[in-house]
């Protein structure tokens, strides 16, 4: 199973790496905003430059990213035949057996295509840069005001982190159970889709009552060290903004300023 979407976090000592979590989120809202405001090949050429001095100065490996893209191909496949089929706008480039394709379908075509590029490959160096506890650090610390008005932020941002860490650990345990069931003599690849469906019903249970012991273990372990939600929690490392976190506030508005009145 491809994991690589999914909360893979690759700890290395890097520019971006270094970067505050607080900077880097708000740095991704941005660039998604941007991406799809974006429309001409200037602004998208922009986008993808930013993007590749990303990944050179965060040293993520270009095949990493490719194989992330490679998971959502079939999104990109699918979104693509809709165009085809439904867009009738501009031109007629081609026409086979009385099927008729747009300029304007293609144009739809090249623009989501572009745009899940950068989506994906920007949320993959994010995640790839950025640990849970970092992420939900972030949240925390920008959004503490909201708990003196009573809302738990506190307790969210664990519930985050939580959800954050078991997610790589939920799919190292499936693709165990798999593995088992494979060598027990199945085949997933067999069969017609209901059929394929039905095989996945056997790790559905092992893999629920996996989650729920170890959801069990981890309360257990939280009541022993005293974890209690009307208290303050410290801090491994207290999160302070320095020159290129604020240098990279500024690439990016300036970025989302010139995109916004082009």
């Amino acid at each position: 199973m491809n994991n690589s979407l999914i909360s893979k976090y690759i700890p290395l000592n890097t520019i971006i790496h270094n970067l505050d979590p607080r900077a880097k989120i708000f740095f991704v809202i941005l660039y998604l905003i941007d991406v799809f405001i974006a429309y001409n090949v200037l602004e998208f050429s922009i986008l993808f430059l930013m993007l590749i001095m990303i990944v050179i100065l965060s040293k993520i490996s270009p095949a990493f990213l490719i194989n992330s893209v490679k998971a959502i191909s079939i999104l990109i496949i699918f979104t693509s035949f809709i165009h085809l089929v439904f867009n009738k706008k501009g031109e007629v480039l081609l026409e086979v057996l009385g099927w008729k394709i747009y300029s304007g379908a293609l144009f739809g075509i090249a623009l989501i295509t572009v745009r899940f590029i950068l989506v994906v490959m920007i949320m993959v160096v994010f995640m790839a840069t950025t640990s849970p506890t970092e992420i939900t650090n972030a949240i925390e610390k920008s959004l503490g005001f909201l708990q003196k008005v009573g809302i738990p932020i506190s307790t969210f941002a664990l519930v985050l982190s939580i959800s954050l860490r078991f997610i790589p650990t939920i799919l190292e345990e499936t693709n165990r159970i798999i593995n088992a069931q494979v060598s027990r003599g199945s085949d997933f690849n067999e069969g017609n889709l209901i059929q394929k469906t039905k095989k996945f019903i056997p790790i559905l249970i092992p893999l629920f009552i996996g989650t729920l012991k170890r959801a069990d273990e981890l309360a257990t372990a939280m009541e022993v060290r005293g974890y209690s939600t009307t208290t303050i929690r410290s801090r491994y490392k207290e999160l302070k903004y320095n020159k290129l976190d604020y240098l990279s506030y500024m690439l990016i508005i300036l970025t989302t300023i010139f995109i916004v009145i082009m």
